[in-house]
């Protein structure tokens, strides 16, 4: 399976709400860094993500590709309506990183800018 392949199984995963399998995309010890969150271990901060939303949506616009092949960076297109009724509608670019010789993702680093 390519890493293109282990993201694009992540983002199906995390609009289905499904946490096994966006576990599963991350290296056991992968951390994500999230501008609502901060820096947390993968499962804490999905359990937290999941357990504080309603509705999400996420449509990939482009796939970019780091040159030494460790990186991946998502242009996606997502909508997230959370437990308290706020809604956020963002243009934002997930950044993978992947270990070499491994199709988990060892850390994701998440930037955008609220619309």
């Amino acid at each position: 399976m390519a890493r293109s392949d282990t993201v694009k199984r992540y983002l199906g995963a995390m609009e289905a709400g499904d946490l096994e399998t966006v576990l599963g995309c991350f290296e056991d010890d992968g951390t994500v860094v999230s501008p609502v969150y901060g820096q947390v271990p993968v499962r804490p901060f999905y359990e937290k993500l999941f357990a504080d939303t309603v509705r999400a949506g996420v449509r990939l616009e482009q796939l970019y590709f780091s040159e030494d092949g460790a990186g991946i960076a998502a242009h996606i297109d997502y909508f997230w309506e959370r437990q308290d009724g706020s809604r956020m509608h963002v243009d934002m670019v997930d950044l993978f990183r992947f270990r070499a010789e491994s199709q988990r993702i060892e850390r994701l680093s998440i930037v955008f800018k609220p619309s």
